[in-house]
């Protein structure tokens, strides 16, 4: 006896006896069964499903309550055969002043069976004419179940799961599951990060045991918070609880299964129930449009799709509330609504553009197009049509074929705006498709277009391979920038490889671009130069290589718009790179040749700027504006709508303008030294036609441009005729922005349905004054844009349902103004405005008691305005200074 104590008494010798003592605990825990052989156990089941919008109000929830009466029908050794019935089932939910409580009545008395496998659930035996929802919390119920107290794997209600045990004592353990397949199937979403959506999903579920290891309690705890990227604060979060609370023991004795193995237990039971594994499939009935026809709403909402509509955020609401009918309408609908709706075509083929399907793309071609006997107003519809499919995100694959097999046919070679239509779309829907690089359609699409480099109209096919990006016609496009002699085509070359992402380009890649840029090999026109600027800096030099741009900002280069361009892009790039900023601080203390006034100083009227058009709480949106400027006259310019989301952005709409040759209509701008032996690089194209037009693209997808005129004789037509100086429409569409939809199945089995559709409706417009008498010019641009976002939450099953609807309606406007006099020398002035924007966000929260004696629903309401106030924008001192000339008077 003396001799047990003094062991006992050593330290180590206890601690390592205490460890054994846990260890054969935890053991004997592990393989006792959560439900005792041959007993009959009476659980509790609740199941709390609630709703909360981000913004702190008041959840919206429902509650479903029934008794488990669990018996163990067949057991040998660690699997077991366990029969469960429901009994006293009825769901509640929050009244104005009480709780509201249904009965349910219609769940069937005929019970369901749960196998388990070494003591794990394994499948749920269920009768055949269950609905989904049941069978889906079946199996819910059954994988509470599943405790393993090790393991890094699961697969249960929801799908495989990563998940982590912590057991904190014999009878107490922890799970938290993770990265559940079923918590994320896609049906759409958006490839650009800034207008997607953001997930953020966890559960926990824990476990309380008695001391021989049966359940005595399991409850898990679910949350997915999901949000709009670009607006954090506009969603839904969803939280669920489904708790199993052991309540006594049952007195009833429970017949056994008189067979020698659990699949010849499972096997007795098939000829009224089938078997089905423990991974749930989504309930469709979630997302269902019940008493909704896309021809009757249609015909309803006539009114709000007329022209003077577009630009409107009414517009772009009814667009996305149709949206989803549309995409379960057939052809031979869609043919009978083209047909009764003449007056509003325009606006229907925007939305057919959008619904991506092949019935609507079939239904748009078989209405409109007649091959060679295609009227000019079919043209315009069908390519209008194009312009909003080429903003899709996951077309069919057979309209790609479609559109590629349409290039083949001669008609179209006749009709050429429609076929370089065509071409473009072409080419974005490959990009957005996401197609593998060995697909066979993507390499005929790659081919055709490398093919027409070497046509009569090479820009045309530059300009698709812009929208393809396809990193394998990378060297193609830098052989046309550096081969091309017509300024044009290096320009259009450049500005397809900018479009890359900057991981495309390798180290070869960014020596051709300096090349291109300090014009080692050759000259090369001023845009092409800027062009590859921008690519050089998107690819983030070095200490060395941006020490190399600002030594040439002493160089004797006289082009000085160049320069001044270098300078506004680094100094912009400063402002929002708090690591560009310290590099550009460190290069410039080396260097007192470059960092002083008369390289500083700004000698030119070449703007590049970036400015703020709204914050939190309203959407994150800026401008980028780069008005390249040659001789006095603006010689490239563009205006960017950019939508940013933390470190994301995505391109909305950027609209551009370019023109040639304008200097020989307004005298000659050039301030340097007549007398110099080399010419700046203004002078090199001093022999180009009189033409300018309008470039335009849409979520980066870049559409055929818009010619205003080409040659001087057309420019003195405008002139002395007047034609440009009223307000003209040059875009009017309304085209998809948000598309994503997903489903969630939730530990309790309820399925989650999660929709985010977006619109905008651009009206563009312009004027342009022109008096050679006065030397003076004014240029007006007015943008009006109505744009929308519906967000949609449904969660539920059979008997309750909770849903919330969400909009954000906002019409931002932008007015671009420009005042040229050339009586005495070259002034040009450019402001820059916008009007005050209110961002409306309103949210509806429903709970619905359904497919009981009596149904029951509720809504709450609530609504959030925004408001931006208008403002001008400053663009940089010298503009300043020559408004102040323009206007001194």
């Amino acid at each position: 006896m003396q001799k047990f104590k003094s062991k006992t008494n050593n330290p180590e010798l206890r601690s390592l006896l205490l460890i054994g003592v846990f260890a054969v605990c935890c053991l004997g825990v592990v393989q006792a069964a959560l439900v005792p052989p041959n007993s009959q156990q009476i659980f509790k089941l609740q199941n709390t499903v609630s709703l909360q919008g981000l913004s702190g109000t008041e959840e919206t929830r429902y509650t479903f309550e029934t008794e488990l009466k669990i018996n163990s029908v067949w057991s040998q050794g660690e699997d077991q055969l366990l029969e469960v019935s429901f009994s006293g089932s009825r769901v509640s939910a929050p009244g104005l002043d009480h709780q509201v409580e249904r009965p349910i009545s219609q769940i069937p008395d005929r019970p369901f069976y749960i196998s388990l496998v070494q003591g794990q659930p394994h499948q749920v035996i269920a009768h055949t004419g269950r609905d989904q929802s049941l069978l889906n919390l079946e199996r819910g119920i059954a994988s509470l179940l599943q405790l393993r107290f090790e393991g890094s794997e699961e697969l249960d209600v929801s799908g495989h799961c990563r998940v982590a045990y912590n057991v904190k004592s014999s009878t107490s353990v922890e799970k938290r599951k993770m990265d559940c397949a079923l918590w994320d199937l896609r049906v759409n979403y958006h490839p650009e990060e800034a207008l997607g959506v953001s997930q953020l999903s966890q559960e926990q579920v824990s476990y309380e045991l008695s001391a021989d290891g049966a359940l005595l309690r399991a409850e898990s705890v679910e949350t997915h918070r999901l949000t709009l990227v670009a607006k954090p604060d506009a969603g839904s979060t969803v939280q669920s609880s489904l708790l199993l609370q052991h309540a006594y023991q049952g007195a009833e004795e429970v017949p056994q299964l008189d067979v020698p193995s659990l699949e010849a237990a499972i096997e007795s039971l098939l000829e009224w129930y089938r078997v089905f594994q423990l991974e749930a499939d989504v309930d469709s009935s979630i997302s269902e449009l019940k008493q909704q026809n896309l021809e009757k709403l249609l015909a309803q909402s006539e009114d709000q799709l007329q022209a003077d509509d577009v630009g409107k955020s009414s517009l772009a609401l009814l667009y996305v509330q149709l949206l989803p009918l549309a995409r379960l309408t057939k052809q031979p609908q869609f043919e009978k609504l083209l047909q009764k709706h003449t007056k509003i075509l325009p606006q229907l083929v925007d939305l057919l553009g959008a619904v991506q399907t092949f019935e609507a793309h079939n239904a748009t071609f078989s209405q409109f197009y007649s091959d060679a006997a295609t009227n000019t107003e079919q043209l315009e519809l069908l390519e209008k049509y194009l312009q909003s499919l080429a903003v899709a995100t996951h077309p069919e694959r057979r309209i790609i074929e479609h559109l590629y097999g349409l290039l083949k046919v001669d008609a179209t070679n006749k009709q050429l705006a429609l076929r370089e239509s065509i071409i473009q779309t072409l080419a974005t829907l490959t990009r957005q498709s996401g197609f593998d690089g060995n697909d066979l359609l993507l390499q005929q699409v790659r081919a055709f277009l490398l093919e027409g480099l070497g046509s009569k109209q090479p820009i045309l096919y530059i300009r698709a391979l812009q929208n393809l990006q396809d990193v394998a016609t990378i060297e193609a496009l830098l052989e046309q920038a550096q081969t091309r002699q017509e300024p044009n085509l290096a320009v259009a070359a450049l500005q397809a490889l900018k479009s890359f992402p900057a991981r495309s380009f390798n180290v070869s890649h960014r020596q051709q671009f300096e090349s291109i840029f300090y014009q080692r090999r050759r000259r090369f026109d001023s845009s092409a130069r800027t062009l590859a600027l921008d690519v050089l800096l998107a690819l983030r030099p070095s200490a060395e290589q941006l020490g190399h741009i600002l030594d040439y900002l002493s160089s004797t280069d006289r082009q000085f718009e160049i320069k001044t361009y270098v300078l506004q892009k680094l100094h912009m790039l400063a402002e929002v790179c708090p690591r560009f900023r310290g590099l550009l601080r460190q290069e410039l203390a080396k260097r007192s040749k470059v960092n002083n006034y008369h390289v500083m100083g700004q000698k030119g009227l070449t703007t590049v700027l970036r400015r703020q058009l709204s914050q939190s709480p309203a959407f994150n949106e800026s401008l980028l504006s780069t008005q390249e400027v040659q001789q006095g006259i603006l010689k490239r310019g563009s205006v960017e709508f950019l939508l940013q989301a933390g470190h994301a952005q995505a391109s909305s709409f950027k609209l551009g303008i370019y023109t040639a040759g304008l200097g020989a209509v307004v005298g000659d701008g050039d301030a340097s030294d007549e007398s110099d032996p080399i010419p700046a690089d203004d002078e090199l194209d001093s022999g180009e036609s009189v033409t300018a037009g309008m470039e335009i693209s849409v979520q980066g997808s870049q559409l055929r441009p818009l010619i205003f005129f080409s040659g001087q004789t057309e420019l003195m037509g405008h002139v002395w005729g007047g034609t440009a100086s009223d307000s003209t429409p040059a875009y009017q569409a309304t085209t998809l922005a948000q598309d994503h939809e997903h489903y969630i199945v939730l530990a309790s089995g309820a399925s989650l349905h999660w929709r985010v559709l977006g619109a905008r409706s651009v009206d563009l417009n312009g004027k342009v004054g022109f008096s050679l008498w006065n030397r003076n010019a004014q240029t007006e641009i007015q943008q009006n844009t109505g744009s929308a976002v519906v967000g949609h939450v449904a969660v539920g099953f059979t008997y309750a349902k909770l849903v919330q609807d969400f909009t954000l309606r906002h019409e931002p406007k932008l007015s671009l103004q420009a005042d040229l006099d050339f009586y005495s020398g070259i002034k040009l002035c450019m402001q820059l405005q916008r009007p005050e924007q209110l961002l409306k966000q309103t949210s509806t929260r429903s709970v619905f008691l359904q497919e009981v004696g009596r149904s029951y629903a509720k809504h709450v309401h609530s609504t959030i305005n925004h408001r931006t106030p208008g403002c001008t924008f400053a663009l940089n001192q010298k503009n300043n200074e020559m408004c102040n000339l323009i206007f001194s008077d």
